[in-house]
């Protein structure tokens, strides 16, 4: 919590402005090996039995912060990229010193978001779609925290019930976008058992509560489709005309037999609003008509 002296060290009091989905990249012998998501609020903690004798001059009492790791396949050395990480460095507290060597004196630095995701750029091109799977887990994680929110709120019990069952697609928004939409516009099955109820403005993005459960704010999808257009590699203009956000992702539709280009027809002025959105943020491409 503090230096061998007792003073204050911003790099330790930044343990305790970590929030649940914040992005956490770990740097040690010159390498980036791990890149993790905090996975909790911060919270006040004895030494780990652990640590054995490391650390003995330290207090026993800390600032504890878990964190979801995932270790990359291939570690980056920030040497290697230093024209491109040196200018982004912060002034003060910095991870890395300008030859980018580590900064000893330096626990937990704050970056910016354009050195973070210069750094997370670097991992996706030697981790291929590494990126993409911490974008998603930290969707879920700051689901989680908006789900905890909605438990602990002074609402009535079946309206917290039919919120949590409408992150999940399913209770209440299932039946309203069911009342909307009758089958998978892109494959066409009409088994609901087969469909999954997917949010077009994702449910931990959602404005209120009123669009968590906005029927005209989701598709019925299978399970494939689902998953493209829940990660944003698939999106609908509202004429309906489906748009890749790659070569790859129109390869993959052609290999499950989906003829492009493809139009799934006119959606709603109220369908649309939410597109928008899905276009604007989720998509991860400038839209093309996929060909």
């Amino acid at each position: 919590m503090t230096n061998r002296n007792g003073s204050k060290n911003q790099t330790y009091i930044n343990l305790t402005l970590t929030r649940p989905g914040d992005v956490v990249i770990s740097y040690a012998d010159g390498l980036i090996k791990a890149i993790g998501l905090v996975a909790a609020p911060c919270r006040e903690r004895s030494k780990p039995h652990e640590f054995g004798s490391a650390g003995d001059s330290w207090s026993d009492t800390g600032w504890e912060v878990l964190i979801d790791w995932e270790v990359l396949a291939k570690p980056i050395r920030p040497k290697d990229h230093l024209e491109l990480i040196a200018p982004l460095l912060p002034s003060k507290n910095s991870p890395l010193q300008a030859t980018g060597n580590g900064n000893q004196g330096c626990y937990l630095a704050s970056i910016s978001d354009e050195l973070g995701n210069l750094l997370l750029s670097l991992a996706n091109g030697v981790n291929p779609f590494f990126a993409d799977d911490i974008e998603h887990h930290q969707a879920e994680l700051e689901g989680d925290a908006i789900e905890a929110d909605i438990k602990a709120s002074a609402l009535e019990n079946t309206e917290k019930l039919q919120l949590v069952k409408s992150r999940r697609g399913q209770g209440l928004f299932r039946s309203n976008l069911e009342a909307i939409e009758p089958a998978c516009r892109v494959t066409g099955v009409t088994n609901k058992a087969l469909l999954i109820a997917s949010h077009i403005k994702p449910w931990s993005k959602c404005d209120n509560n009123t669009e968590r459960l906005d029927g005209n704010n989701g598709l019925l999808l299978s399970p494939h489709i689902d998953k493209l257009f829940d990660r944003g590699w698939i999106t609908f203009t509202d004429a309906g005309d489906l748009l890749c956000a790659e070569p790859s992702i129109e390869q993959a539709l052609l290999q499950w037999g989906i003829n492009l280009p493809s139009n799934v027809g006119i959606f709603s002025p109220k369908q649309a609003k939410f597109l928008s959105y899905h276009r604007d943020i989720i998509f991860r491409a400038n839209p093309a008509v996929c060909a």
